[in-house]
């Protein structure tokens, strides 16, 4: 879904520096496997910057094996994988306010 509205919202071509220019982004996710995401942020970063946005660098969620950090509902019930969030959104926010 992410990469369908990126390519919604980059067009036209000439409306991406105004959409996404020197926005700042953090890139964060969950899987089931083993590698909690790592690969598809690698693959995510490239396209942030072409869009010229400004990735935060400091730090990384990559949640894996989701399905014992999550119960049914969504709610994330491991405390570890949320101190873990608390800390990512403390910096991403700070990155931001920096700026």
């Amino acid at each position: 879904m992410l990469k369908n509205a990126i390519d919604w919202l980059s067009r036209p071509p000439s409306s991406i520096a105004r959409t996404f220019g020197d926005r700042p982004v953090a890139l964060m996710g969950a899987s089931p496997g083993g590698f909690g995401t790592v690969l598809s942020q690698n693959a995510w970063l490239p396209v942030l910057r072409a869009l010229g946005m400004r990735p935060w660098f400091g730090g990384r969620l990559l949640i894996s094996r989701a399905h014992h950090v999550f119960n049914e509902s969504g709610e994330m019930v491991d405390e570890a994988a949320r101190e873990q969030l608390r800390s990512f959104l403390a910096g991403f926010t700070e990155f931001i306010q920096t700026k």
